[in-house]
């Protein structure tokens, strides 16, 4: 008769876990031995934990967090179904946020020799703004969603037929401002305004029509992708102090064309400082 006394290293080899990873899991409760001598500490265990093991590898190999495998197991065993697609879905979209991550970085190391120090299209300068009457809309949320978003509802609004009394013109480029004073990967406070002409609504839900401040600026104008900006952004505050100013904030930036009619290594953007 077999014995289902499983030595950790059988039992290692059996679940592909190393046993210093099986030793790790005793310690924290995710897979304890069945059996542990009370002499030696030698750890055993048993036929019935070995599905255990292979789980716990399976998602481990799926990239699960060990602090959340636990909680799929515990939810699969209790047949809390539910609870795991959840788990199983959060995982997906990290999986897949982290693969446009790389995406990207294999792109940029791809063209590095190429185009990655050579991304500005202008040399930093000095520059006058007058004041803009604007109408604009203000979010919190990532970069990457929320200024599309604002964007989109701007737009949306100057396109329908309930701007007010009469014809309204648009007279300049999309503009955003950097509320924070510090870069957020979440819950960044930007606003997004385009300046306009026009009689406009008094009330308009959720966005404002206001004069935004002139004043002096550094400026530079950055050509290519808008998620490779931050190099020309280190560039600008780096001569803005080197010139003896002191940077402002909100910090803002401006589209110069549209990303639905050139290609994104042709994108303009001025960037611009108020000091």
């Amino acid at each position: 008769m077999v014995s289902d006394k499983i030595p950790i290293g059988r039992f290692s080899m059996i679940t592909r876990l190393t046993c210093k990873a099986l030793r790790l899991y005793d310690e924290t409760g995710l897979l304890t031995p069945a059996v542990k001598d009370r002499f030696t500490g030698y750890r055993y265990y048993h036929l019935s934990q070995i599905q255990r093991g292979v789980m716990i590898r399976s998602l481990i190999d799926l990239g699960f967090p060990l602090s959340v495998v636990g909680e799929v197991i515990t939810a699969k065993e209790s047949g809390n179904i539910e609870r795991c697609r959840h788990l199983i879905r959060i995982q997906h979209q990290k999986v897949v946020s982290e693969m446009e991550r790389l995406r990207m970085i294999g792109n940029l190391l791809q063209r590095q020799e190429k185009e990655l120090f050579s991304m500005v299209l202008s040399e930093p300068k000095i520059k006058e703004i007058e004041p803009l009457r604007v109408i604009s809309i203000r979010g919190k949320g990532t970069y990457e969603i929320i200024i599309p978003e604002l964007i989109g509802r701007l737009c949306t609004y100057l396109g329908s037929s309930q701007t007010g009394n009469g014809p309204v013109s648009v007279t300049g480029p999309v503009i955003t401002l950097y509320h924070d004073g510090e870069y957020k990967e979440i819950d960044a406070d930007v606003e997004v305004a385009i300046p306009v002409t026009g009689r406009l609504l008094e009330q308009i839900q959720g966005m404002e029509v206001r004069t935004l401040p002139g004043g002096t600026f550094t400026s530079l104008i950055h050509k290519g992708r808008y998620h490779e900006v931050h190099e020309s952004w280190g560039r600008l505050y780096e001569w803005t102090v080197n010139q003896g100013y002191n940077p402002k904030a909100p910090c803002r930036d401006q589209y110069l064309n549209d990303p639905g009619e050139v290609p994104e290594e042709e994108l303009l953007t001025e960037l611009l400082i108020p000091v």
